[in-house]
This record gives structure tokens, C-alpha cells and sequence, in this order.
């Protein structure tokens, strides 16, 4: 703005120089080039500081755009790493649940959905046992069901071979 400040101040200025000059000039011809001179000056002094101005208002505008693209990336990191430990605690539950109800898991999968910005819904769980509690597989389901609202896949892992 100061630049604004200064432009102003320097048309002012040459307009009171050239009402100064074009009094002691009495020559028709030298007094229409003083003026084209002293215009051309004002149309400058204007200008200048006008594109300085725009310029530093388009870099100022990039700096907002790149703060924001970043804060959106550290908004994006974040509620990546919310999900990845939401899903990490909801299947180590999971594994604790199987376990106290008898039907150790070997390993508990559950997968994530978002639904809209603010929810987070579990849209599928995979669970692998052992062949010992394959045929528990119905109980694994209700269990499974009861406290997390959505019925499981039961897989069964890979079986051992004896060596």
C-alpha cells in the first residue's frame, strides 16, 4: 500500500511542477511538449506502482493457496493415521473377544469404510482360525455379530505339514 502511497504523492508533485513550469513557458510548441512530457510521467508514476501492487497481491494469493493445499495434506495425514490405528484397536478387540469366548483367531481383519467426511463404518471383518475351531464357525459369526453389529467371513487358515 505504501507503494500506492508514493505513486500518489510523486502525480501530485509533478502536477504542481508542471503548473509551475507551464507558467514561465510562454512558447506554444514547448509548452504542449512540456506537457505530453509531464503526462507521460504521471501515466508511469501511476502504472508502476499499480502492477508492483497486483503482482505482490497475486504472489500473496499463491502463499494462501499453498498454506491451505498443505494444511489439507497434514488434515489428510492425520485422518490417515486416525483410521490406521482405529482399525489396528477394533481388530486387536476382535482377537481379545474371540479369545475369552474360546475360539483363538489367528489372524482378525477389519476393513473400513467412509461413509461421508465425519463417519467411519466397519463394512466388512475377516476372520482365519485354526482347523480346531473351524467347525465353531457359526458361534464365531454370533459372537462376532453381537458386539460389532456386522457378520464376519470365517477362514480357515493354512494347515500344517508334517516334516
Amino acid at each position: 500500500m505504501s507503494g500506492l502511497y508514493a505513486a500518489a504523492v510523486t502525480v501530485c508533485g509533478a502536477a504542481i511542477a508542471l503548473a509551475l513550469l507551464s507558467h514561465f513557458v510562454t512558447d506554444g510548441g514547448t509548452k504542449r511538449l512540456l506537457c505530453l512530457v509531464m503526462g507521460a510521467f504521471m501515466v508511469c508514476t501511476v502504472v508502476l506502482p499499480l502492477r508492483g501492487a497486483l503482482t505482490g497481491l497475486s504472489a500473496e494469493l499463491s502463499v494462501y493457496a499453498e498454506e491451505s493445499e498443505s494444511a489439507a495434506t497434514a488434515d489428510e495425514a492425520y485422518n490417515r493415521e486416525v483410521l490406521r490405528q482405529t482399525k489396528q484397536n477394533l481388530e486387536a478387540a476382535l482377537s481379545d473377544l474371540l479369545a475369552q469366548n474360546g475360539y483363538p483367531a489367528e489372524q482378525t481383519e477389519v476393513i473400513l469404510a467412509l461413509t461421508d467426511e465425519n463417519r467411519v463404518i466397519i463394512s466388512q471383518i475377516n476372520i482365519t482360525v485354526s482347523g480346531e475351531v473351524y467347525g465353531e464357525r457359526d458361534a464365531i459369526a454370533r459372537v462376532t455379530e453381537e458386539n460389532f453389529a456386522i457378520a464376519p467371513s470365517v477362514l480357515l487358515g493354512k494347515r500344517e505339514t508334517d516334516e
